[in-house]
């Protein structure tokens, strides 16, 4: 059993975000307000800013969110079986679907399985601002409603496509501050999957979630001050690295916000983890989207200016980020969002290849594919258009390979399938340019 694994998406609805939270924190800070909106290359881009443009994008974004779970999932899969089609012409195009003939297709490589890890984000709330408000709701708790309606979307997913590739394995979101820890026992107890096994081919096991998902800019600090919120933390730490259950963390300064723009950034930046891991040293963590930062002020420092000359990405938390996984064993990143943009991956492949070969294999080891699936469409068209680019990226069909699935599946701890088949149109094929399916504007690498 080969597999293709996006180790970052979101499937959620109007629902499950909390809004008040978010405008709330626009009023936290005059200085947040601009920075965070000084950002480049984010949402803003000229390509967005022609005609109708960004009225489409954002249409188009936010129909992927009104739609039930289930139905986003099928969704995607629709698209990269080809359902769809798009009226403007795109740089970079399939020839044929991702999706055909029964079996996922990148490149020259064949996949049985997707496995697909979307991940829950706890928008719960602190009780003492529900009071504050004129309309008060009983929401402390949002992250066992929005399991139960992933696992429920998860459910129609496999009852509309009974041979359908995907398989599920859900990070679940939690914010120890916002909750006690019995609460949180009880949520783990309930949900969290320790047994690293592959479950059945569309079978949803009595404990659904193989992860955790954190997220620093609604306020969760990595380490915090009180010692109440740090014995929870400690808790948290100590059951995922005795379980070997991995966290993805949030690591661009965009994203949604529920505090001031500088509160979220300090809590954001890869750094603040290193007192964790020096602490939970075999603690498995992915800083999803590598890094990126988009606010001008954060990359106006000589380390980017440097990088920048260079071609190498100019984003101080990137460099935080590779320095932490020089010095722990089980620290990742993965590409999701910030791989709606090719000079992404342009940057990357350039900073790997001027490093020394043992420093490029061991970041090479801790890559992740991941889409940020529904938010990306802020960026691209598309599922499909958000594949194409990452395979027409300058990796080869070797480090495809172990970014997609190598690295997923040591990340989740899964056992390596039972009977791999691997051949000429399998993955793990012969190494190769990562130039194909390119429709327009041929670039050599």
């Amino acid at each position: 059993m080969r597999y293709f694994a996006d180790c970052h998406f979101h499937v959620m609805t109007m629902n499950e975000p909390n809004f008040a939270s978010f405008l709330n924190s626009f009023y936290d800070s005059a200085s947040g307000i601009i920075s965070a909106n000084a950002a480049t290359n984010y949402i803003i881009t000229p390509q967005k800013m022609k005609g109708n443009a960004m009225l489409n994008t954002l249409t188009n974004a936010l129909t992927a969110f009104s739609r039930p779970i289930g139905e986003t999932l099928c969704v995607m899969e629709n698209d990269l079986a080809g359902l769809y089609n798009s009226d403007r012409k795109q740089e970079y195009a399939p020839l044929l679907p991702y999706i055909h003939d029964g079996r996922f297709h990148f490149r020259n490589m064949e996949a049985d399985r997707m496995l697909m890890i979307p991940l829950l984000m706890d928008f719960s709330q602190d009780r003492k601002i529900l009071d504050d408000i004129y309309y008060p709701y009983n929401a402390e708790d949002k992250i066992t409603p929005y399991a139960e309606d992933t696992i429920a979307g998860i459910k129609e997913y496999y009852r509309q496509h009974p041979d359908g590739l995907f398989e599920f394995y859900p990070f679940i979101g939690i914010d120890p501050r916002l909750h006690s820890l019995q609460f949180m026992e009880s949520l783990f107890d309930k949900y969290v999957n320790t047994s690293h096994r592959f479950h059945a081919p569309h079978e949803i096991p009595d404990k659904p979630c193989y992860g955790i998902k954190l997220y620093p800019p609604l306020g969760f600090k990595p380490w915090p001050n009180d010692r109440e919120t740090l014995d929870k933390h400690r808790w948290l730490y100590s059951f995922c690295e005795r379980n070997r259950i991995p966290i993805i963390t949030h690591s661009d300064d965009q994203g949604f916000r529920g505090t001031s723009a500088e509160e979220a950034w300090a809590n954001t930046d890869p750094a603040s983890w290193r007192t964790v891991l020096e602490n939970y040293p075999s603690l498995i963590i992915d800083f999803a989207h590598f890094g990126k930062q988009y606010a001008i002020a954060t990359r106006s420092n000589m380390q980017s200016i440097a990088a920048k000359l260079k071609k190498h990405p100019d984003s101080p938390w990137f460099y935080s980020i590779i320095s932490l996984m020089m010095d722990f064993d089980n620290v990742y990143a993965d590409v999701s969002f910030s791989g709606c943009n090719q000079d992404f991956y342009t940057e990357l492949c350039n900073y790997l290849k001027d490093q020394k070969e043992s420093s490029r294999e061991r970041i090479m080891d801790r890559i992740l594919f991941g889409s940020d699936f529904s938010v990306n469409l802020l960026k691209v068209e598309s599922y499909t258009e958000y594949f194409s680019v990452f395979e027409n990226s300058e990796f080869s069909d070797s480090d495809a390979e172990r970014i997609a699935e190598t690295n997923p599946l040591r990340f989740l701890a899964l056992e390596e399938p039972s009977s791999p088949l691997r051949g000429r149109n399998s993955i793990g094929s012969p190494e190769r340019s990562g130039k194909v399916r390119r429709t327009i504007k041929p670039r050599s690498v």
